[in-house]
């Protein structure tokens, strides 16, 4: 069961890379592009957050069956669940910018899901040596 999940953590995080960059571009098209804030974006923003929960939830139970397997690293598997929680956290913040100017807010969400992908590279990276399957 500890094989299957971690494989299924690890297949989520090439959705949500895909997700992230899919909205980053959305977003950065209608931040420089001066265009309204759409139902499609923000559907697009609660699926990233929802995706990126999804696999902090799923990472958190990869942690609790690798702890009882015995094959916990304490130093590496809380480092990677901190960024993990504060990508998610930051993946959530775009909603508070809702009552802002439309380039505002597609500014200020873009930020907050480069930041938040950028910590889901620096997190997969620093636990598994690379962000590709096979290598690391």
């Amino acid at each position: 069961m500890l094989t299957t999940l971690i494989t299924i953590h690890g297949l989520i995080r090439w959705v949500l890379a895909v997700l992230a960059i899919i909205v980053l571009v959305r977003y950065g098209m209608g931040w420089l592009g001066k265009r309204p804030f759409t139902t499609a974006d923000r559907q697009l923003g609660i699926a990233y957050a929802g995706v990126i929960t999804v696999q902090f939830v799923l990472g958190l139970l990869n942690l609790v069956l690798l702890a009882a397997n015995g094959a916990f690293r304490p130093a590496v598997h809380i480092e990677h669940a901190f960024y993990g929680l504060l990508a998610t956290g930051l993946a959530h913040m775009t909603s508070m910018f809702k009552n802002r100017p439309d380039a505002a807010r597609f500014r200020n969400a873009f930020f907050l899901v480069l930041v938040s992908l950028l910590l889901v590279f620096l997190s997969v990276v620093r636990l598994r040596g690379s962000f590709f399957f096979g290598l690391g």
